[in-house]
């Protein structure tokens, strides 16, 4: 059955633009990070359980049957009990979205949907390009003012209307003051919106959208894999190769923040493809892949070292191919360990998260676990 939700009347949507017309010294990124804050702030206590969609789907599935008869449920009602009194929330992230449209069934789909409204809080940690652009400019901006930086884990979490990603609908017709005002009333009014109202409208369009993208990755890296199988000679060397190759793609959005970062004094901001530019990238690459070899950069480039340990490891074993679906796991595996408190995920995941000679449940202090019961007792231990 559809929930069903209730619009947004017309004159709470003129009341919001009224009252931040009276504001027009909060710009709307200004705007967007008060609410970061505040979300932050409200979920303070709470712990973060990261489910991937296996077991979203396994606690889905229990809802229908006996509680004797399903491995999940247990987890399910645990799950809940400790949502409901303020012990625990379990975020979703831009792949599980993804994923979760995925499903072509719809009732399935829908009811995937409506577990996540209730468990999730509302809650999605940033999309995977925000957050690592995020990262990047905490570690830049705390090296020249750490007391003006907010922690990093109070600005990695949004709500799931923007799990994709933060847009704005045209103000372009309005003069700046009301433009601005229209802007940010939209924004909370997607905050508002639940996954279950999104399913909604783009449902059934998003459950048939298969680009193909992934399997085109997956084929170019095995390619590259089996090329220069014969030139590797230990993890560590496989490692450096994919974060320098990681780092080579940011490099340009290291150049942006750093140029925000200076004074006007230093002159123009260089042009791209300019000699000027192209040697700040190189010194900004370097600035990265230097950082990534300590405990520091580690802690604050969570998300592009989880990313290129992970691709190592299946580099570094022999015979192992990426598979399409693989690149969700990897994500799942980024925003959840390096965020959230536990991550309930695939077996195999989970054996490369927790090996010894990587350490990531380990160094981000997150608790990994790859079956029903295991998740239950880090619920019911735990949280």
């Amino acid at each position: 059955m559809r929930q069903k939700v209730e619009p947004t009347a017309p004159a709470d949507i003129a009341t919001s633009i009224d009252a931040h017309r009276v504001r027009p010294d909060v710009d709307l990124e200004r705007h967007c990070r008060n609410r970061q804050i505040e979300l932050a702030t409200s979920l303070k206590g709470r712990k973060a359980i990261y489910l991937d969609i296996k077991f979203w789907i396994g606690i889905r599935d229990a809802q229908a049957i006996s509680p004797s008869h399903h491995p999940y449920s247990a987890l399910l009602v645990s799950l809940r009990e400790a949502v409901a009194d303020g012990r625990a929330f379990c975020p979703i992230s831009d792949s599980c979205f993804l994923e979760v449209f995925k499903q072509l069934d719809v009732d399935s789909r829908r009811r995937t949907v409506a577990l996540i409204d209730e468990l999730s809080l509302g809650v999605s940690i940033i999309s995977l390009d925000i957050r690592i652009s995020t990262e990047i400019a905490h570690l830049l901006h705390a090296a020249l003012t750490p007391e003006q930086v907010y922690p990093l884990d109070h600005l990695v979490w949004t709500k799931l209307s923007y799990a994709l990603g933060y847009f704005s609908p045209p103000v372009g017709m309005f003069d700046e003051h009301i433009g601005g005002a229209i802007e940010k009333a939209f924004f909370d009014h997607m905050w508002t919106i639940p996954l279950i109202e999104i399913e909604s409208h783009i449902g059934d369009a998003m459950s048939t959208k298969d680009t193909g993208d992934n399997e085109r990755l997956a084929h170019t890296l095995n390619q590259g894999i089996a090329e220069h199988a014969a030139g590797l000679k230990n993890f560590k060397q496989v490692y450096e190769h994919e974060l320098v190759g990681v780092m080579d793609l940011y490099a340009s959005r290291a150049v942006d923040i750093v140029c925000n970062m200076a004074p006007p004094s230093l002159g123009p901001r260089p042009a791209k493809n300019t000699d000027r530019y192209k040697t700040i990238e190189r010194q900004c690459l370097n600035l990265l892949v230097g950082a990534m070899r300590l405990d520091k950069g580690k802690a604050t480039l969570r998300t592009l070292h989880i990313e290129a340990s992970i691709h190592a490891a299946v580099r570094w074993s022999k015979g192992q191919k990426f598979k399409a679906n693989d690149f969700f796991d990897i994500h799942h595996a980024a925003a959840a360990v390096g965020y959230c408190d536990a991550f309930f995920t695939e077996r195999s995941l989970a054996n490369v998260l927790t090996r010894s000679d990587l350490g990531l449940d380990k160094l981000y202090d997150c608790t990994v676990e790859s079956n029903p019961e295991a998740a239950l007792e880090y619920v019911q231990v735990r949280v």
